[in-house]
């Protein structure tokens, strides 16, 4: 039977697998691996070469539903595919959301010889529906918001100015100066708390230009770095550029790099790495739109797990005089260019948070 799937397996078809986006495995009715292409050894973290010989379910995943999809494809009525959408757990132990369609091999004679399994990969899809199902919840909030800090913003111009005059009228009185210098703080944070929910409901403000991600990043551990914090750079030197905007890439970077600083305790350490990304691939016309992705890690006490899916609402935070917008403004950043914020945590093992950004394939850096 073995020799059956190896006919299948013909060069010219081989050169077709190798080209297709999905993962593709072929198996033979025993469930060994035939065949897998390079898009499926990205999903599963094991190389094409070890996986074949082996069976399918050491290289998938323990899966149930794996072993039910196989079992279930014969008897399927026309056109005899079975599909499912659950989640792969890669060679590392992680979960990747993937639609499974198997489809059975047949010989000449209409014999069964094998199932083609095709995985595609569906996390920058749920991380897109998610982002949309957040967009409709925030926009009536976002109008809410902008037409009050709107209102508010105008009075507080008008309590700045007399506490300023205040200021002048009564040189001399100690306890007045004083409680007029805490009123023009409050003022002024205030002030700032409005500026930011203004730019959390504003309309984008993007100056797009080819970015080199590296630069942004030494940039910001340049700003954030003189108090001591140690920082562990693991950058791809090949890395390409980003269309983008770079001041606002910057405000991103430099919150989740600050927020990492806040986290880690003194002697901890603070990973900076860059990667094109494996686990995105997205078709665009007649090629595949690229990602990249840039993760900011801290030896900090983690995010409680109650906590990961609240991070990105605006005004939720868990630090003292926090105002829970940076995460928020941060994460519509990134969605202006096209990409994703995503955190992950061990509670009292850090936190990782993500970015993941589509690249320019006809920009490079150079670095």
């Amino acid at each position: 039977m073995k020799k059956a799937v190896s006919d299948f397996l013909s060069r010219q078809w081989l050169n077709i697998l190798e080209c297709i986006d999905q993962g593709v495995v072929v198996v033979d009715p025993n469930a060994t691996i035939q065949f897998m292409n390079e898009a499926a050894a990205q999903l599963t973290g094991h190389s094409a070469a070890r996986a074949v010989g082996r069976q399918a379910d050491a290289v998938l995943g323990p899966s149930a539903w794996l072993a039910e999809l196989f079992s279930a494809t014969p008897d399927a009525p026309p056109p005899r595919h079975m599909r499912a959408e659950l989640a792969l757990t890669d060679r590392w132990g992680g979960q990747v959301p993937v639609q499974a369609t198997a489809t059975p091999l047949t010989d000449e004679q209409g014999e069964e010889i094998g199932t083609l399994l095709t995985l595609e990969d569906l996390s920058r899809r749920r991380d897109l529906e998610a982002r949309g199902l957040e967009v409709e919840r925030l926009a009536e909030l976002e109008t809410l918001v902008a037409g009050l800090a709107h209102e508010i913003k105008n009075p507080l111009s008008g309590m700045r100015g007399a506490a300023q005059l205040l200021v002048g009228a009564t040189r001399g009185n100690a306890r007045v100066q004083e409680c007029t210098r805490i009123m023009l703080e409050e003022i002024d944070r205030l002030n700032g708390l409005m500026a930011q929910l203004l730019e959390l409901t504003g309309p984008p403000r993007m100056e797009r230009m080819a970015v080199n991600i590296h630069q942004i990043l030494d940039r910001v551990v340049a700003i954030e770095g003189a108090g001591g914090t140690r920082f562990l750079r693991e950058f791809d030197p090949s890395l390409p550029s980003v269309t983008g905007d770079a001041s606002r890439l910057t405000q991103v970077l430099l919150n989740l790099v600050r927020n990492a600083v806040e986290a880690t305790p003194e002697g901890g350490t603070i990973r900076l790495s860059t990667r094109m990304e494996t686990t995105y691939r997205v078709g665009r016309g007649n090629g595949r739109e690229r990602f990249l992705s840039v993760e900011v890690s801290d030896d900090g006490e983690g995010i409680a797990e109650e906590n990961l899916n609240r991070i990105f609402s605006p005004f939720f935070t868990t630090k003292s005089g926090g105002t829970g917008l940076g995460l928020a403004i941060s994460q519509r950043i990134v969605a202006e260019h096209g990409g994703v914020l995503r955190a992950r945590s061990v509670p009292g093992g850090g936190a990782t948070f993500t970015v993941t950004l589509p690249v320019d394939a006809g920009v490079t850096n150079g670095q």
